[in-house]
C-alpha cells in the first residue's frame, strides 16, 4: 500500500470517529452545538475553515474556550490563553497556543469536558 493511501485512510477514520463522537454527544445531551459540528465535519473539505493564530488573537478574549470546525494554522501571534479544539491543527499553531499558556484539546476530550456546550464558542 502506498504511503498516501495510508494517510488518506487514516484521515477518513479520524473523521468518522469525530463524527460518531459528536453524534453520540448530541443524542446524549441534546446540545445543538454538537449537531452543528457534526454537519460541518460532513461538509466537503473546500467548505471547512482555515484560520490563523493571528485571526484568533483578534477574535477571542483571554481564557476563552473555542472549537474550530476546520484547521488552525500557525501564522500570526497569540498573546492570551485559549482552550482550543479543532478538526486539524498545525504544529506551529500548537506551539503558539501552548506558549501563550493555553491548551489544545482533542475533540473527544472537548466533548467530555463540555458536554452541555456552555461557554464554548464556534469560530470558523
Amino acid at each position: 500500500m502506498e504511503n498516501d493511501e495510508v494517510k488518506t485512510m487514516f484521515a477518513h477514520t479520524l473523521n468518522d470517529n469525530i463524527k460518531w463522537t459528536l453524534r453520540i454527544a448530541y443524542k446524549k445531551n441534546k446540545t445543538p452545538l454538537w449537531k452543528t459540528l457534526e454537519k460541518k465535519i460532513e461538509s466537503s473539505r473546500s467548505n471547512k475553515s482555515e484560520i490563523n493564530i493571528g485571526k484568533l488573537e483578534n477574535l477571542t478574549k483571554d481564557g476563552e474556550t473555542i472549537i474550530i470546525p476546520g484547521k488552525v494554522l500557525g501564522n500570526g501571534v497569540l498573546t492570551h490563553k485559549l482552550n482550543v479544539a479543532s478538526f486539524s491543527i498545525s504544529l506551529p499553531a500548537i506551539k503558539k497556543i501552548l506558549d501563550a499558556g493555553g491548551k489544545v484539546i482533542t475533540i473527544n476530550d472537548f466533548v467530555n469536558q463540555y458536554p452541555d456546550g456552555k461557554g464554548v464558542r464556534i469560530i470558523g
